[in-house]
Formats: C-alpha cells, sequence, structure tokens
C-alpha cells in the first residue's frame, strides 16, 4: 500500500514540474528579450540580429540597450514612455542600470532616446545631438532597419570612446559632474611656463647683484628746467556708442555634459528626441 502511495505521489511530482519548468523557461526567455517591435516594423530575421548585436554590447561594453516600436504611448510623451518602460522592465547593468533605450514612436511620428547611469556621461547632449541626426535621415526615409543599425553604430562609437575627459556620473544625485582635468598639452603648457619663468627670475637676479652701482649723481635740481604752459579746454558735446551683443544659443549640444531629468519613478534620465 506505502508503495503505491509512493508512486502516486511521485508521479503526482512529475506531472507538476513538467507543467512548471516550461514556464520557468519562458519567464527565463522574456527576461532576456530586448527588443519589443509592438509596431510590426521587423522582420524576425531583423529582431533575431538586433537581439544579437545587444547582446554583444552588453558583453563588451557592459551597457544594455533596448529597443521599442509602438504606434500609442497611452498618452505620455515619447520620452516619458521611454523612461518609464526602461525603469519597470529592469532594464541595465550593474547598481547604476547602465544603458539606453531607443524608442520609434509611429503614433506620433517620433522617436526618443533615453539613457540611464553612467551611460548618460557617455552618451552627452553632444553625441546626442549627433545622434538624433544620424537617426532622423533613416526615419524620414522610412528606413527603420538602418535607423536601428544607425543607433548600434553610433553608440558603439561612443562607447567605445567613453565619458568626455574631466565628465563622471554622479550616483547619488543622479547628474553628470564635471570634475578638474588636466589635459597632456596643459601640463606641457604649465611647464614651459613654470621654466620661463624661473629662468627669467634667475637672470633678474644675476644682473642685478654682478653690475656695480655708479657713485656719480646728476645734479637735476641746478641742470634741469620747468615751462609750464596755460591751457584751456572747453566741452562741447557728449557721444555716446551703443551695441547689440546677441545672447548665445542654447542647442544644449556642446562640451561633455548631460543634461538629466527624472521619471515618474524618480530615476535619472538622459537622453533627447525628435520627429520624422
Amino acid at each position: 500500500m506505502n508503495i503505491k502511495k509512493s508512486s502516486y505521489l511521485l508521479s503526482f511530482i512529475m506531472l507538476g514540474l513538467f507543467f512548471i519548468l516550461p514556464i520557468f523557461g519562458i519567464q527565463a526567455n522574456a527576461a532576456e528579450k530586448n527588443v519589443y517591435d509592438e509596431a510590426k516594423l521587423f522582420t524576425n530575421e531583423d529582431v533575431q540580429q538586433f537581439e544579437k548585436q545587444i547582446k554583444d554590447i552588453k558583453e563588451t561594453y557592459k551597457s544594455e540597450i533596448v529597443i521599442v516600436t509602438t504606434n500609442s504611448t497611452n498618452g505620455k510623451t515619447p520620452e516619458a514612455f521611454a523612461d518609464d518602460f526602461y525603469r519597470e522592465g529592469g532594464f541595465g547593468v550593474g547598481e547604476t542600470h547602465d544603458g539606453m533605450l531607443f524608442l520609434i514612436d509611429m503614433g506620433n511620428r517620433k522617436y526618443h532616446v533615453s539613457t540611464m547611469g553612467n551611460t548618460i556621461a557617455v552618451v552627452n547632449n553632444k553625441r546626442i545631438e549627433r545622434l538624433k541626426i544620424a537617426i532622423e535621415e533613416d526615419l524620414k526615409d522610412g528606413d527603420n532597419v538602418g535607423a536601428v543599425n544607425t543607433f548600434f553604430k553610433k553608440t558603439t562609437s561612443y562607447l567605445k570612446e567613453g565619458p568626455a575627459k574631466g565628465y563622471v556620473y554622479n550616483e547619488k544625485t543622479g547628474k553628470v559632474d564635471k570634475q578638474k582635468y588636466m589635459s597632456p598639452l596643459k601640463i606641457v603648457i604649465a611647464l614651459v611656463s613654470g621654466i620661463a619663468a624661473s629662468v627669467a627670475f634667475y637672470i633678474s637676479v644675476y644682473s642685478k647683484y654682478k653690475l656695480k652701482r655708479s657713485s656719480y649723481s646728476y645734479p637735476y635740481s641746478a641742470m634741469s628746467t620747468v615751462d609750464i604752459t596755460h591751457a584751456d579746454a572747453v566741452k562741447t558735446a557728449d557721444f555716446v556708442t551703443t551695441r547689440h551683443i546677441p545672447k548665445p544659443s542654447n542647442n544644449n549640444g556642446g562640451g561633455g555634459g548631460s543634461d538629466t531629468h527624472f521619471d515618474s519613478g524618480g530615476s535619472s534620465h538622459g537622453g533627447g528626441g525628435g520627429s520624422f
């Protein structure tokens, strides 16, 4: 009797595992998914190729990429939709969730690139502007696959170069800070200036103590004259010259800094977007 009960119990366990294990497999595959083509812009082959590139980039540069296409952002701006999708999906590498998301919104004909973690410092304002120009050309031509490939090409080069010199991501504030940085050129200039100043000081002191002071005294009181001529100046008019100084344009494209903002969950993001 005990043998029968044991057999039934074993069969029940095996049957349960038969149904449960595939579910775990599906969840694992879903967690590894990085391309969400809700707008159906890509073929299966395109998606597989994108997933492979994303995996390679993540392993090489420790930054995770997510590609999302949609016909509706559910009332959110492309920026808010992209930021929330990335955060809620739990994407990113490490505690700072390093990575970025490329959104193509077909419903509003807009796109957005959302960066997070250390990737904010890497894909800075200047690089975002360059990336936008390159992406828009493909999107306006209707080449969505080309836009994604351009995105991969540009961001890979940025990840390879790393952040601009002197700029780092501050995990506590969620912003990019500029640190003091001495370039090799500045170091050389400082050394040359220091040496030149030292040489000039040495020559000055050496010359001063080498020459003997003359004992001759010129009788300037007896040998000099002063001739003072009276003159009157009359003010006739005032002239004022004005010049307009234009304000510098604010295109967020210069330097190595990165503008940041916070999503609905309080996480910091960088990036930018546009229309096509």
